[in-house]
């Protein structure tokens, strides 16, 4: 028989610099920014290409395209099963734990501005070197580039569509669920939850 994982019960006391960052909102923050990197990287590829020996040419285009489409249903699929036993967000809701302690305040707009720009920043360019380093290894001519576009498409989009699993969850069982943290780095480690009527009576926390 399955293990199934017990939610825990003894409440988290938050620190008093932690604010609270909607778990929901930072699932669609990462899968958008995945998305956006995923397009970005059509564009430097084809830049890169159009820099190179060989030049510009649609052949390259059409290749890059068609990999990255290709990559993108391949792993699409696969990605929701494979992420679902542990690298979904909604699969980390059993381990939140109820929010104790004085009333915090939620994350304001230019914190999510400021996190939204370092998660986008970070992934470009971590993902712009892992394309180098597999045209490097593989070649040019647009597979390599277009096997790394349609992956980060696919990762992004299964995470876009787990966070419609964490929206039912927090409705139907009357709770909003958030990162308790300062930066909300490793945001499934750090999970709570409050009742659906005390998080809408917060207030935004100062800039």
């Amino acid at each position: 028989m399955a293990k199934t994982r017990q939610r825990p019960a003894r409440p988290t006391q938050l620190a008093p610099g932690d604010k609270l960052w909607s778990f929901v909102g930072l699932a669609r923050l990462y899968s958008w920014a995945l998305v956006g990197v995923s397009i970005a990287l059509i564009g430097i590829s084809i830049a890169l290409e159009a820099t190179s020996e060989d030049g510009f040419s649609w052949r390259y285009v059409a290749v890059l395209l068609g990999m990255s489409g290709i990559s993108g249903l391949i792993f699409f699929p696969l990605l929701r099963v494979w992420l679902r036993k542990g690298g979904l967000p909604s699969s980390r809701l059993p381990d939140a734990t109820a929010a104790e302690g004085p009333r915090r305040l939620e994350a304001t707009p230019g914190d999510w501005r400021r996190w939204g720009t370092l998660t986008v920043v970070v992934l470009l360019v971590s993902s712009t070197f892992m394309t180098l380093f597999l045209v490097a290894v593989l070649g040019r001519g647009g597979t390599a580039e277009g096997v790394v576009i349609g992956v980060l498409l696919a990762w992004g989009l299964a995470t876009l569509e787990d966070s419609r699993r964490i929206t039912r969850a927090e409705a139907e069982e009357g709770r909003r669920y958030f990162t308790a943290a300062r930066r909300p780095a490793g945001a499934g480690n750090r999970l709570v939850w409050v009742p659906a009527a005390r998080a809408r009576d917060r207030e935004p926390a100062a800039a």
